[in-house]
């Protein structure tokens, strides 16, 4: 009887801590013109107010070949021909992966990122090549994509160590090869219009808020949102075909393993308070799919009540 009781309390406190856990999603326009270079700024901001524990990036899993040689050939190739070449010091890696970035200097951040390089682990090499260049003070100019002027400075200024890249690319060729053929099809049928009128729309939709410096906030208001969900998984189609169902199905399976990579490393860690930066044509499916695979995580997005 007792063991049945702890094990009924254990449950529910493991479903207390869980339910505490949450997620905000920033959608991101990747790389800016320069004309908008410090579009980024805003949603530094605000997501530095939100102090988050953990950084979920839109880069793919070291673990995850098929989706390295699907999407990162050149990258996959040159870290496994330097693991061929170069024995990693093991003991320096984990002890310079329990310090603080202030306690680091640029060699300890060069050897952190060959590290993560023959690793295959392209989300934490980008990140402290950019710490070996600019130092813990980060870049002063903006770099115009979201890892130099977001993920980056966000990760330094909350003393993030790693970031956790949970993308997947495992069907991409299929997804690029649908997508052509969706819109050879859609050619004459209406579809293609409303394809370019959501373009068009979107387009002249950002013209003021890019010139008052405001393109990343925009980007993440709900009609915003849903443009770019509808265009990516081709749902604006009324008049379905082989194809742009292909694209939706192949669009929504990568979406629901990006969640469950994400459920994973949130239901494996302490943390409460997480952030993922992706770009904003997924942020609608990655929420649907995190009701699926993990319903006791919070998710929140930057304009909803």
């Amino acid at each position: 009887m007792r063991t049945i009781f702890t094990l009924i309390v254990a449950t529910l406190f493991q479903n207390i801590i869980a339910q505490e856990k949450e997620l905000l999603i920033i959608g991101t326009m990747h790389e800016v013109p320069s004309i908008v270079s410090h579009s980024y700024r805003p949603l530094l901001k605000y997501a530095k107010k939100y102090k988050p524990e953990a950084i979920f990036v839109e880069d793919i899993r070291p673990d995850d070949t098929l989706s390295l040689k699907n999407y990162t050939p050149r990258f996959l190739k040159l870290a496994d021909s330097i693991s061929h070449v170069n024995t990693l010091d093991e003991q320096r890696f984990h002890d310079l992966r329990t310090k603080q970035l202030t306690e680091m200097d640029s060699n300890d951040f060069a050897f952190l990122a060959d590290a993560y390089l023959q690793n295959r682990d392209r989300a934490n090499y980008t990140y402290y090549d950019y710490l070996k260049t600019y130092g813990v003070t980060g870049s002063k100019k903006p770099l115009r994509k979201e890892n130099g002027d977001l993920i980056f400075p966000l990760a330094i200024s909350m003393g993030i160590t790693e970031l956790l890249p949970i993308d997947d690319h495992q069907v991409e060729p299929e997804y690029q090869k649908a997508w052509r053929n969706a819109m050879k099809a859609n050619s004459g049928t209406g579809d293609d219009l409303i394809l370019a009128k959501l373009i068009k729309k979107d387009s002249r939709s950002r013209v003021w808020p890019s010139l008052w410096g405001r393109l990343g906030k925009h980007t993440n208001k709900p009609a915003t949102l849903q443009r770019f969900y509808l265009i990516n998984s081709c749902r604006y189609v009324t008049k379905p075909n082989e194809y742009s169902q292909a694209v939706q199905r192949l669009w929504d399976e990568r979406n629901y393993r990006i969640a469950e990579n994400i459920a994973e490393q949130i239901k494996a860690h302490p943390y409460h308070k997480s952030i993922l930066v992706i770009g904003a044509g997924h942020v609608i499916s990655v929420k649907n799919m995190l009701k699926q695979v993990c319903p006791e995580l919070q998710v929140k997005l930057m304009y909803e009540e």
